[in-house]
């Protein structure tokens, strides 16, 4: 069984010399993002001895070790899992492997910006206060649509993020993993990223790591996201496995918290994720996925029970191939339809 929370890896000598920072490139069957996600790391201006480069191949059938020597001039080390692992555990066996005193994490069919790792690098010597994460911002690419989409500024400002973004971190995940920045001494206080959340696991260790550690922003600092058919992403919210990860991560960011803020944060994160959710099973039931469908709905009602008095609740149970849950939610159906019809006197 894979662990929950896999516990930080040993912590190398002080006196051993480690690079900056080490960067874990995760890769799975996708040799042309690959090769144009190391060529954006192989053209930052960093000093070649700071930076570590790692590639964690999670296909045991490839073997990219000449094509990813070429594609880095021989600096990236290849390393291939006997077995396929799954993105966070291959993430925390690659951590393991890893000397940076800071660690980025980037899939192959991500990239970053020129002058990334100079920003980050430059903001965390004159930031006046020590910090355990940074983050700059990220633009979403639609390979579908040829589109790109910037973040959200995380701030007003650079600098570090207050208790506003532990907030906001607790209801949702409004970062992408190649804009962040860890440092190892982070890893070796909070842990690794936990191997039972496949889709979650990002957002489970950022709320984690905000509740023990500063962040610092540096919006000059540009990562790239890419939306695309054959990501992990995509894959799960097929199957809906997203679901019930945002739900479990949702009941663990709520036993984080201290008490008070619960009420002020947690109703409102549950009603917008369970809305999110009814929204994907429409889509799965007009792709004809109606497992997936369902799997939606079922988590909706379980992270927020008054979902089954929206709008978006009942046009998915209207559906003809929902029967099945139209009977089984047969009551809480009726009796929302009853509150909204008029009444005799003619009130709503």
């Amino acid at each position: 069984m894979l662990a929950s929370n896999p516990t930080p890896p040993h912590t190398q000598s002080r006196a051993q010399s480690r690079p900056l920072c080490s960067v874990v490139v995760t890769s799975y069957k996708r040799a042309d993002l690959l090769e144009h996600c190391l060529g954006k790391i192989m053209s930052q201006t960093i000093a070649p001895d700071r930076l570590e480069i790692i590639v964690a191949d999670d296909d045991p059938q490839s073997d990219f070790a000449a094509r990813v020597s070429d594609w880095s001039s021989g600096r990236a080390l290849y390393t291939r899992n006997p077995k396929n692992l799954g993105l966070f555990p291959s993430i925390n066996a690659t951590i393991a492997r890893s000397r940076g005193e800071w660690i980025h994490i980037i899939a192959d069919d991500d990239w970053i910006d020129p002058g990334f790792y100079t920003s980050l690098e430059a903001a965390i010597a004159a930031s006046p206060q020590p910090c355990g994460m940074a983050v700059g911002n990220y633009v979403v690419f639609n390979e579908d649509k040829k589109a790109y989409f910037p973040s959200q500024p995380l701030a007003e400002a650079p600098g570090i993020l207050g208790n506003a973004f532990l907030a906001r971190l607790a209801a949702t995940n409004p970062l992408r993993v190649p804009a962040v920045l860890i440092k190892r001494e982070t890893i070796e206080k909070i842990g690794l990223f936990r191997e039972d959340l496949p889709y979650c696991g990002d957002w489970e260790f950022w709320f984690r790591a905000a509740t023990k550690v500063p962040w610092l922003y540096v919006p000059s600092a540009i990562a790239y996201f890419r939306v695309h058919a054959r990501s992990q992403t995509r894959a799960l919210m097929r199957t809906a496995q997203s679901a019930e990860d945002e739900r479990r991560t949702l009941d663990l960011n709520e036993q984080a918290l201290p008490p008070e803020l619960v009420p002020h944060i947690m109703p409102r994160a549950r009603a917008h994720h369970a809305g999110q959710m009814l929204r994907n099973a429409k889509a799965a039931l007009d792709l004809k996925l109606v497992p997936t469908a369902e799997r939606y709905i079922r988590e909706a009602c379980a992270i927020f029970p008054e979902a089954v008095r929206t709008a978006e609740f009942l046009a998915c149970l209207e559906h003809p191939s929902m029967a099945k849950l139209r009977q089984q939610f047969h009551h809480e159906a009726t009796r929302h339809s009853a509150q909204n019809e008029p009444r005799s006197d003619g009130t709503i």
